[in-house]
């Protein structure tokens, strides 16, 4: 029976003269033992002789709020690091009440986001003026189907990582061995541009890159771009994207890029947000790697074949032509990390 109906008819006995205990008594008989009860009845009948006809419950009374959204917000803008045990002690209220009012202004908890380095001004000004440059060339000369970009990088023998699981208490979560201090590792040297991958090398165990390492690299690099991209070497040429690594500024290897006729693009320091190697070609590769495990380094080597071999020709256009847009983000940012 609706409470609200059961009321009127409250109000109607009332009105009849019928006593609390015979309107309950006649309720239940009505409509059901259970749908209300003596005390009810009476609670509602002194309403009525106080002259309160309305059927509609009172709003409870609640103690004032003690926590001001306004003054929350500046607080917690002022020093966004403040943990909600905190705030809640400086407003005297409970955490649910603090984490309720902290939903209310639409502020959300996110972890400290790791930049590759912290930047000093100097840095910022030399990316802004960088970006400026290369965008002014971009937009002059159509620069992107020209661009060769390379790096180096460490794939692991193991690249498991625990994962979070929904659990009852009292439930063991499942094992996973952890990862030892020295992970068997192999590196991978590649070489692509927006048609796919030009050239790739793995190292031998024990091998670092040098500058003797990247020169080999460099001239094996352009005899299989001369294959693949005849145009690009007959009719223009290219322009070598590389970061400020050592084998790749060292003095031998500024000899071989001048007897090589290779220009190289300009590149800030610690911008690895700028090369689309790192924000894009790895970015990627590290997703597919996600949670195998091999054996081998031909293991390696395979998966990272089947993972070149799996990426449509957009993939590679698109890491490229995503340059003028980091270059442009890079500006707007002042030369702070954007990504």
């Amino acid at each position: 029976m609706d409470t609200a109906k059961i009321r009127v008819i409250f109000e109607y006995e009332f009105r009849r003269g019928t006593n609390a205990a015979e309107t309950a008594r006649n309720i239940n008989a009505a409509f059901g033992e259970g749908s209300t009860n003596e005390r009810t009845v009476r609670f509602w009948f002194k309403r009525f002789r106080d002259g309160n006809f309305d059927l509609k419950n009172e709003p409870r009374g609640r103690p004032p709020t003690q926590v001001n959204n306004d003054e929350l917000r500046e607080i917690v803008e002022a020093d966004p690091s403040q943990t909600t045990q905190e705030l809640a002690a400086w407003f005297n209220v409970t955490l649910p009440t603090i984490l309720t009012h902290l939903r209310q202004i639409n502020k959300i908890k996110k972890y400290e986001k790791w930049v590759p380095h912290d930047l000093t001004d100097l840095q910022k000004e030399t990316r802004v003026e960088t970006c400026v440059a290369l965008l002014n060339r971009y937009r002059n000369e159509g620069i992107l189907d020209r661009i060769v970009t390379c790096d180096e990088k460490w794939i692991l023998y193991d690249n498991r990582k625990r994962k979070m699981q929904w659990l009852t208490p009292g439930q063991m979560p499942q094992q996973c061995p952890k990862a030892k201090l020295t992970n068997k590792k192999v590196m991978v040297t590649v070489w692509w541009s927006q048609h796919g991958v030009i050239h790739y090398s793995f190292l031998r165990s024990g091998q670092a890159i040098t500058a003797d390492v990247y020169c080999a690299e460099l001239r094996t690099m352009l005899t299989k771009l001369a294959v693949k991209q005849p145009r690009l070497m007959n009719r223009s040429s290219p322009l070598l994207l590389h970061d400020n690594a050592r084998p790749h500024t060292a003095r031998e290897t500024i000899l071989t890029l001048q007897e090589l006729q290779l220009e190289t693009i300009r590149h800030p320091p610690y911008s690895p947000d700028l090369a689309p190697t790192d924000y894009h070609f790895f970015r990627d590769l590290d997703n597919y790697l996600r949670d195998k495990k091999f054996s081998s380094q031909e293991a390696v080597q395979n998966a990272f074949t089947q993972f070149v071999q799996s990426r449509s020709s957009e993939f590679y256009r698109k890491g490229i032509n995503n340059l003028p847009i980091r270059w442009q983000q890079c500006i707007d940012n002042n030369g702070n990390y954007f990504d």
